[in-house]
């Protein structure tokens, strides 16, 4: 029941997100990241013992901005998964920007294979658009 009520409560926001202009969206889906994180001390430990870890010589105001930072990221990709199904290849020239695809285009003209490499950083799925 409770895996059932949890889908629920996704889905729900979910198409809620989706209905709602992307810049609400993910102001709205941050903010709701914000107070999740604070509603659940677990994560909090984690993510400041983990960080302390990782960052041994950082100020710990500097692990703060980065969990904040890490939160908003959160609630903007949930916010940006709810609005895929608006997206169409000429919306996302408008959400996107791809650096160096003039090489990758050079490179199919050559006839050479093309390695890419990302970092798994911001909507990366988008560029299947």
């Amino acid at each position: 029941m409770r895996e059932k009520l949890e889908y629920f409560a996704a889905w729900t926001l979910l198409k809620g997100f989706g209905a709602l202009p992307r810049p609400l969206a993910r102001a709205l889906a941050a903010s709701m990241m914000r107070i999740a994180y604070h509603l659940r001390p677990p994560l909090k430990q984690a993510a400041k013992i983990n960080l302390q870890m990782a960052f041994p010589d950082w100020p710990q105001s500097q692990r703060d901005a980065v969990i904040d930072q890490m939160i908003r990221n959160i609630g903007w990709m949930g916010a940006e998964f709810s609005q895929f199904p608006k997206y169409t290849p000429e919306k996302i020239k408008d959400i996107i920007e791809i650096e160096g695809h003039a090489n990758y285009r050079n490179a199919q003209k050559l006839g050479k294979g093309v390695l890419f490499l990302t970092g798994h950083m911001g909507p990366w799925e988008l560029s299947s658009f």
